[in-house]
């Protein structure tokens, strides 16, 4: 929940449309330093979501550039971070996202262990569910496929109901198929 103020600019946005976000990202080249940011804020308009410096003026809950200590050493900056919601990097159109994953369970203990990890060239989105007892679950889709209010639902509950995108395959329930199928051996 946000406070009246926050409310009150987000009733004050010039609602992006799904179909302005595509056309003005499917042209651009720029770098990810460059544009990852940006690319963050038009998201939040066209989500109708407060952004990071609205919703959290402290940058303690949600924000750009987290710092983080990595699993295994060294720092590193998370490009977006929001407590118990998601951990997200960007990376530059048709760069690796396998690569930004890694990154991002590099940076995810100290991250306090987000339900979701996002990665993202501006052009490609991977929603990766990262809850507890369950198998993990990948949604990948492209930036013309934000045309659909499906995969745009999936975006905004990143911000709203994290907990929504949680995978109803637990490991208990895929163990429980399997082990009775396994042929049984005689341990001596």
């Amino acid at each position: 929940m946000f406070d009246g103020e926050t409310e009150d600019s987000l009733r004050n946005f010039r609602q992006l449309t799904p179909q302005q976000f595509i056309t003005k990202w499917q042209r651009v080249q720029l770098s990810e330093r460059s544009a990852s940011q940006q690319h963050f804020l038009d998201l939040c308009e066209l989500l109708e979501q407060p952004n990071p410096a609205a919703a959290d003026p402290d940058g303690t809950e949600y924000t750009f550039e987290r710092g983080v200590s990595k699993t295994g050493g060294g720092d590193g900056w998370a490009d977006v971070w929001k407590r118990h919601h998601f951990g997200w990097e960007y990376k530059g159109k048709h760069k690796d996202l396998a690569a930004a994953y890694q990154q991002l369970l590099l940076y995810r203990e100290d991250l306090e262990n987000p339900l979701l990890l996002v990665v993202c060239d501006m052009d490609r989105f991977e929603v990766h569910t990262i809850f507890t007892g369950t198998l993990k679950r990948v949604q990948p889709f492209r930036l013309a496929d934000l045309a659909a209010p499906s995969k745009l639902g999936v975006l905004r509950r990143l911000f709203t109901e994290p907990n929504s995108l949680r995978p109803d395959q637990t490991t208990a329930r895929v163990r429980g198929r399997i082990w009775p199928r396994l042929p049984s051996k005689n341990v001596v």
